[in-house]
């Protein structure tokens, strides 16, 4: 196999292209079609094995210009082709005399399909079309997620995080400006001020950043403040808080709600006058800091309860930014998850991973109480210790990540059934696969016991099985092949 890169131009959208086939007018016809286009090219005189393709080159194609092949096998392998890179186009090369039809690959999609003999101009344009379709989709994905450098982590396209990462933006540019940061734990509020401080004036300056609730009220005032020597038994020499340290940048106080009442008088002080003064000493300090803070409590409660005071929170939410929860952007979770494993994978692996379809189903239905952190650390985890294939699949996915599909209990008086349904809703389709699984497994596999169980005929199971692809769960189960249904029955 032989390898080509085209790249017209240093953009990160390549088109990767597999050719496949002997005609030597591939090449040719490849290099007008895709003119202006930048691409990666590899040549196959044959259509490779999936597997192999991927291990000896770590490509995967987005697009392919596959030329049948005089062979029975052809059809299968290009099936396994496609299953392998469900996302890759195929553009297929039919002869005069082909044996290929649709029925003959089906379910393979083809994007164009052209029979010998055919203008090789249509085949430029149809490859320059497919080249330019991709490079707009990526276009799409990349406007969507893409920021400033400092917002590169915050990825999604929900009109929520938008406005907040449009509201950091904004307030980014202004140096002083206190921001008070809202969301739940592992919503990434972390990761909005560090983006906040680097995309500031300020950002040749430090951030520090302090963890509220990590430490006793009686040591957080010396790690904010800093003390002098012999301000307490430990005290052997002066030493300067994190508030001093952050002098000509920013400070970020993660879960300010945790500080005490006699910490949050001392730091509406700073705040007032930008000034300091050590634990038991007697000079005060100016200090020249933005204050970021961030907290998952509701303050205006803490205030109510007597536990946060209302003049500090004046004075810390002169711009507030809320960020969703996880379970409120579903429609984000194969974005996150695609950026994670890719970062991921390529750091642990050296090379990047793909999710599976549905594995992506199995994320996007789960609630995620753990929010964006929780499905980062899900994601090195089967970067560590899930597939060693190139894709990981909802198989290797964590039984409890399915625990949020709909529960169907049957009452002992035995009146209709009972359905709770988890908050998101569940799709039909997988409550269906469900019952099916769970009454091949209460009959290890015998249909026709199964069909009895769940009160319908031998043939309308069957059809069930096939429409969801379990029917060769049953026939391991059952030791031998179940019978495939003709197209007359």
């Amino acid at each position: 196999m032989s390898t080509e890169s085209l790249t017209k131009d240093k953009r990160p959208l390549e088109v990767r292209i597999l050719v496949s086939g002997r005609d030597p007018g591939l090449p040719v016809w490849v290099r007008k079609g895709l003119d202006g286009i930048a691409y990666r090219a590899e040549f196959s005189e044959s259509l490779p094995d999936p597997s192999r393709l991927s291990a000896e080159s770590d490509f995967r194609p987005d697009l392919a210009l596959i030329d049948e092949e005089n062979s029975p096998e052809f059809p299968a392998r290009l099936r396994a082709f496609k299953e392998a890179f469900p996302q890759c186009q195929l553009l297929l090369l039919g002869r005069e005399e082909s044996s290929l039809t649709p029925r003959a690959i089906r379910p393979v999609a083809v994007r164009h399909w052209f029979y010998r003999p055919f203008p090789p101009q249509e085949l430029e344009r149809i490859l320059g079309a497919a080249g330019r379709s991709l490079q707009r989709q990526w276009r799409e994905e990349h406007r969507h997620t893409r920021s400033l450098s400092g917002f590169e982590g915050l990825v999604g396209h929900h009109p929520k995080l938008i406005e907040a990462l449009e509201m950091a933006r904004r307030v980014a540019a202004s140096p002083r400006t206190t921001v008070l940061i809202l969301g739940e734990t592992g919503t990434g509020k972390g990761l909005l001020a560090k983006a906040i401080h680097t995309e500031s004036p300020r950002n040749t300056g430090p951030f520090i950043e302090v963890n509220c609730g990590a430490m006793p009220p009686n040591l957080m005032e010396s790690e904010l403040f800093g003390h002098v020597k012999g301000a307490f038994t430990s005290a052997v020499s002066d030493k300067p808080g994190l508030l001093e340290l952050a002098d000509g940048g920013s400070v970020f106080l993660d879960e300010v709600g945790e500080l005490d009442l006699a910490l949050q008088a001392k730091i509406l002080k700073f705040l007032d006058d930008g000034q300091i003064r050590r634990v038991q000493g007697t000079e005060t300090i100016q200090v020249d800091a933005r204050m970021i803070t961030a907290t998952n409590r509701n303050l205006e409660s803490e205030v109510a309860e007597k536990r946060f005071r209302l003049d500090l929170i004046h004075r810390l939410n002169v711009v507030t930014i809320s960020l969703p929860p996880l379970r409120e952007r579903p429609e984000d979770i194969p974005l996150l998850a695609r950026h994670y494993l890719a970062e991921l994978s390529a750091r642990i692996r050296g090379h990047a991973l793909e999710w599976t379809d549905d594995a992506l189903a199995v994320l996007q239905r789960y609630d995620w109480p753990g929010n964006v952190r929780e499905l980062i650390n899900l994601t090195e985890r089967m970067v560590l210790i899930g597939s060693q294939d190139e894709r990981i699949s909802a198989q290797d996915l964590p039984v409890e990540l399915s625990a949020t599909k709909a529960v169907v209990a049957m009452p002992p008086s035995g009146g209709p059934p009972v359905v709770e349904f988890p908050p998101g809703g569940v799709a039909f389709r997988d409550v269906e696969r469900a019952v099916l699984e769970a009454a091949l497994g209460r009959t290890h596999g015998n249909v026709t016991e199964a069909a009895r169980l769940l009160r319908m005929s031998r043939g309308s199971l069957r059809y069930r099985l096939e429409k969801l692809g379990l029917r060769e769960k049953a026939s391991r189960r059952r030791g031998r092949p179940m019978k495939r249904r003709s197209r007359a029955a």
